[in-house]
Order: structure tokens, then sequence, then C-alpha cells
């Protein structure tokens, strides 16, 4: 399994993201979230392939969104594969975001 490295920006997306489902949707929807982006990131670790190439917005990036079958989610999971074993996670944006404008 990749080592998974969050960029500052990710961990401060990923906090933003989850203090906003709390607060619109309560405690358990909150946990919920968390746990789809828990297993997004451990999915791209075990498979850093697994994402959608997205060079049309930066060269080498890749998008996963975090959804799954039967658990509805809005967000994308932006990363970039650094090394052999190590991922590195960018942002994690709304999927209706202008993703040209919010990443690097």
């Amino acid at each position: 399994m990749a080592r998974i490295v969050r960029s500052q920006r990710a961990k401060h997306d990923i906090l933003v993201v989850l203090q906003f489902t709390k607060e619109r949707w309560g405690i358990n929807q909150a946990r919920e979230y968390s746990a789809l982006i828990r297993e997004a990131l451990v999915a791209i670790g075990t498979d850093p392939s697994r994402g959608k190439a997205r060079d049309d917005i930066l060269p080498g990036i890749f998008a996963h969104h975090i959804s799954q079958r039967g658990r509805p989610a809005r967000h994308i999971v932006f990363y970039r594969i650094r090394s052999k074993g190590t991922v590195e996670v960018i942002r994690l944006l709304h999927d209706a975001m202008d993703f040209v404008r919010h990443l690097p």
C-alpha cells in the first residue's frame, strides 16, 4: 500500500467539509462522510492508478470520487503519485466547483 500524504489545503478541505456536514446534517452524517473519505484514501493508497487521470486540469493529477454504491457523496479527491510508494492528496473538492481555479 502506498503512503498517503495530505497537503495542508487537503487537510483544511477535509475539516471544512466535515464541519459543514455536521452543522447541516448532524454528527451521524458527518461520521458517515468521514468514513467515506477515509475509505477513498485507503482505496487510493491500495491502487493509486484507480483514479481518473485529469491531465486536462493539471499534468499528473488524478481524481477519485468518494461516493460508493448506495452511499452518495459530492466530493472528489485530487492527488498525484509522487514516487513509488507515495501518493500526495492535493485537495478534496465539491464536484460542482471549478477545479482549474482551485487546484495549484
